[in-house]
């Protein structure tokens, strides 16, 4: 695996320097947002609007790749971005700026399906698992490094943006430069919302809760902070250590889940981020930085644990599919997330940032009760926990070696089709025996 990570290490490199560009930005936003006096509601549509932008790259981009190529897909891209990142700068207008951020969304998670197709094309079955989790360590590190950024300069100024930009056009220099051969394609976003339900419902559930929590951490956590009197390195941390309590947690509790229903853990992490969030209401704003790593240690990972759920229940055949359906369910829910709670905040307060996400953690957790008490767990697990994040696109399930059976079969079906083909050119060519 090492010489694996190490001849990938171009890749894996580019992918750091822009993790930390878009996690500047994504941090950036909301603090931005406060300085220029516009609501928390104008907020949660600003950061749903970014992943509406997500969601469409998810269906588009590969079509680009297909045409033009993999390097030039992303140098695009990437100019794309940091484009769209500038041009905050240029007017301060709030439709201009919802513009902008659903083409945000639509460049990262592009940049997401080249350098995740790219890694699938060149690591072996066995080795897919450690360079996923590598991978998955290096965004999530890289998130949670990039929030500290935020001191580099004041939000008053656009200095943090031109950086994030740099930042940006930065990543694609190691990646264009690489000698790893290109993939030769991206998979489309297929899915099926009904075969996810049938798969596991409290997966589909459990993808759902995850992305309306996750989202208004990452869109409104900051203005929480701001609003609440937290001073921008304050800020910083508090949502540094958020995103660290996610990546710390995930394997604890996806190897624990190895060994009992998954369930059952997906709804301990869903009552224990209740109680954090119902506990902040009552703690003094110095503990903050504490309720924000317990928050998100306890909610991060529920969408790991919903994969690796649906996984149990998934035949060999549609892991993919069912992935990528979990992944447009966690999208939506990201979607929904902030401008629920945005418009709560802005109407009640900045206590309704926790009130919300506590009665969305209630619900999902009195429902998965339900789920257990009418269904029966799978017996055993087929596959082990593996990492993963919602901050990736579809490629990434290639990666993901529950999926190797599947990425088997459609690779043995292409070459009998084109035995099939070179057999009945071969026919077709021989000349007519003489009576």
């Amino acid at each position: 695996m090492i010489a694996s990570i190490f001849r990938l290490s171009t890749i894996l490199f580019g992918v750091a320097i822009l993790i930390l560009g878009h996690g500047l930005q994504l941090a950036f936003m909301p603090l931005r947002v406060q300085m220029l006096g516009w609501t928390s509601a104008q907020g949660g549509l600003l950061s749903s609007l970014y992943f509406v932008g997500f969601l469409c790259g998810c269906f588009i981009v590969p079509k680009m790749v297909s045409r033009v190529g993999h390097i030039r897909c992303f140098a695009v891209l990437t100019s794309v971005m940091a484009t769209s990142i500038l041009s905050l700068g240029l007017l301060e207008n709030y439709y201009f700026w919802m513009a902008l951020r659903v083409i945000t969304g639509f460049s990262i998670v592009g940049l997401y399906l080249v350098i995740e197709s790219w890694l699938n094309a060149e690591v072996g079955n066995e080795v897919r698992g450690g360079v996923l989790a590598t991978y998955t360590v290096i965004v999530l590190t890289c998130l949670a490094l990039s929030q500290l950024l935020l001191n580099a300069s004041s939000p008053g100024g656009y200095s943090l943006l031109i950086l994030s930009a740099i930042l940006i056009i930065l990543a694609a220099v190691p990646v264009c430069l690489t000698s790893s051969t290109q993939p030769q394609a991206i998979p489309s976003a297929t899915f099926s919302p009904l075969l996810v339900i049938k798969t596991s419902r409290a997966a589909a559930l459990g993808s759902l809760i995850a992305g309306l929590i996750s989202g208004s951490v990452y869109g409104l956590g900051a203005i929480y902070g701001s609003q609440v009197g937290l001073d921008v390195r304050s800020i910083s941390i508090m949502m540094a250590l958020a995103i660290a309590g996610g990546a710390l947690a995930q394997l604890p509790l996806g190897k624990t889940s190895d060994r009992v229903d998954r369930r059952l853990v997906i709804l301990a992490c869903m009552a224990f981020g209740a109680l954090v969030a119902g506990a902040a209401l009552f703690v003094p704003q110095t503990m903050a930085f504490g309720v924000m790593f317990l928050f998100g240690a306890s909610v991060m990972p529920i969408y790991a644990l919903s994969l690796a759920l649906a996984s149990d229940n998934a035949k060999d055949s549609n892991f993919l599919e069912v992935g990528t359906g979990l992944m447009m369910t966690n999208a939506a829910g990201s979607v929904i997330g902030p401008l629920l709670t945005s418009q709560l905040m802005f109407r009640f307060g900045p206590e309704y940032f926790f009130i919300t996400n506590l009665c969305i953690l209630v619900c999902g957790a009195i429902a998965v009760v339900i789920m257990i008490k009418t269904k029966t767990a799978a017996v055993g697990h087929p596959s082990d926990f593996a990492l993963a994040t919602s901050a990736s696109a579809q490629a990434a399930l290639q990666l993901d070696p529950r999926g190797e059976e599947e990425s088997d079969s459609a690779g043995s079906e292409v070459i009998d089709e084109l035995d099939i083909t070179d057999s009945e050119v071969i026919d077709e060519s021989d000349p007519p025996t003489q009576a």
